[in-house]
């Protein structure tokens, strides 16, 4: 009696244990609902009374298929335990989640009598697993989406490529296998300088995002580019571990800046000699106004006062007065017409000019006066022994400034001729021809200094052509020429010549 009761002060425990951690339910032989604990009350929102004497069918939530409700009843109706997760319906149409076990009680023929289901709730487990499939299938969908879209590659801390897309492997034109254990070096154009690597590294490197554009190299040597997000992954320590790139291919749109620039400058350049030439024109203008007007008056005083004259002899005389004034205004419209050709002339073709053998060749032509003055010619070629001219233009330009500081030598001193060269930056050379001569007085004539018909000294041979000339076929090929001048102590002449790739 007493071991009797020991057994069944045994089976309360464990039935207090059992209703108290897990959801039970107990059925006859047809699934008839014949017990159930607080638990299930509680999660399926029935009460004891709605539940004692239906079946499971009150709670089924029809997530499940008629095949694995089928197999479930096969297995305990053959006396097994089954095992399984199942997803039932509340009272208030609320789903839930329960990992079940469902066991057999077998009578003396081995034949179920009644079934025990104890049940733990998942409803909260399986609401993360199903938010973890989503974000996962989300992760999955924004992946593709990338993958169809974007340049993508993945690459460790040390810069070594672990993944490319099929996009990475279309453009660059290597295989995955090929791009796989590689750095991004293999694609490197050297068009990016290395302040500019060096300034992402550094910005990936410290965990932030960098952006911008990559003009890269694919396996047959053409260029194409990219506009790249490169994002860093980082570890607890706040470190990256990887890297992912994410990239749009901008080739054309980059060609298309490209033509739109060319296109600018030459716009640029087109309105520039356009504004040249209608600096020129207005400059022909002043000099058509200003040095033919008074030839052309005379000439028609003298008309005038031949038509007037009734005496043979004067009227003979003033026809002697005319041929002078006319040799000169054509003298002084030939000038005018080789200055103009010289200004048109915009294709003349650039040559090679060894300074040295130029000089030589222009000095020669002064012989005889360098010996008459005793003039000292200096030359400093080094820094510059060769620019790019026109061999013509070079020759007048050094002529007509070696003459004037001959002609204009002073009287108190020996000539002294210093040429010197400079190379600058931007590939440009300076020249310059530098005398101890007569000098100008630049705050007098500094405008005027290189205008036609201007002479700033008497001398038989002045004409003023020389100057205007010189700066005329400088500019014909982009170039520049000024002066640095005192009177009695000498002048400087600098020209610059641009594109001077030597």
């Amino acid at each position: 009696m007493a071991l009797n009761l020991i057994v069944m002060e045994k089976i309360t425990d464990y039935k207090y244990a059992l209703d108290e951690s897990s959801i039970v339910a107990i059925t006859d032989q047809k699934g008839v609902i014949k017990y159930v604990n607080d638990n299930f009350c509680n999660i399926s929102k029935y009460s004891a009374e709605e539940l004692i004497g239906q079946n499971h069918r009150i709670i089924n939530s029809g997530y499940h298929s008629k095949e694995f409700i089928k197999e479930l009843w096969t297995t305990i109706a053959n006396g097994k335990v089954w095992k399984g997760e199942l997803k039932n319906k509340a009272k208030d149409g609320t789903a839930y989640w329960v990992d079940t076990t469902i066991v057999p009680f077998l009578n003396t023929d081995k034949k179920p009598y009644q079934y025990v289901a104890i049940r733990s709730d998942i409803t909260d487990r399986k609401k993360g697993e199903e938010d973890l499939k989503n974000t996962l299938k989300e992760i999955s969908d924004y992946k593709y989406a990338l993958d169809e879209s974007a340049i993508v590659a993945i690459t460790d801390q040390k810069g070594i490529i672990t993944h490319v897309n099929n996009n990475f492997c279309k453009i660059s034109k290597y295989s995955t296998k090929e791009l796989i254990g590689q750095d991004h070096r293999i694609i490197n154009s050297g068009h990016n300088s290395k302040e500019f690597i060096k300034e992402l590294w550094t910005t990936i490197a410290n965990g932030k995002v960098w952006r911008g554009e990559l003009k890269n190299k694919a396996k047959d040597g053409t260029d194409y580019w990219v506009d790249t997000t490169i994002v860093p992954f980082l570890n607890t320590d706040k470190k990256p571990y990887q890297y992912v790139a994410i990239r749009s291919d901008i080739t054309e749109r980059k060609k298309g800046e490209d033509l739109i620039k060319k296109s600018n400058q030459k716009a640029i350049e087109h309105a520039h000699i356009l504004e040249l030439k209608n600096a020129q024109l207005v400059d022909f203008c002043n000099i058509v106004s200003h040095n033919l007007r008074a030839p052309l008056i005379n000439i028609s005083m003298l008309v005038d006062y031949i038509e007037q004259c009734q005496d043979e002899i004067e009227r003979k005389e003033v026809l002697v007065k005319i041929k002078p004034v006319i040799n000169h205004l054509m003298e002084v419209f030939n000038e005018l017409v080789e200055s103009i050709q010289i200004k048109q002339d915009t294709e003349i073709k650039a040559d090679r000019i060894i300074l040295k053998d130029c000089l030589d060749k222009v000095l020669r032509g002064f012989e005889t006066q360098i010996k008459e003055y005793e003039a000292d010619i200096q030359l400093d070629l080094n820094n510059a022994p060769i620019i790019y001219f026109p061999q013509k233009y070079i020759e007048s330009i050094l002529t007509n400034l070696i003459s004037n500081s001959l002609k204009y030598k002073s009287p108190k001193r020996k000539p002294i001729i210093t040429i010197k060269t400079k190379k600058e930056v931007n590939n440009v050379v300076v020249l310059s021809v530098t005398d101890n001569g007569l000098g100008i007085d630049l705050v007098l004539h500094k405008d005027q200094i290189f205008k036609i018909r201007k002479t700033f000294h008497k001398h038989p041979d002045a004409k003023g052509f020389g100057l205007f000339m010189t700066k005329t076929q400088v500019e014909a090929m982009n170039g520049k020429i000024w002066a640095d001048s005192q009177p009695e102590k000498g002048s400087t002449f600098f020209i610059e010549f641009k594109n001077q790739n030597v």
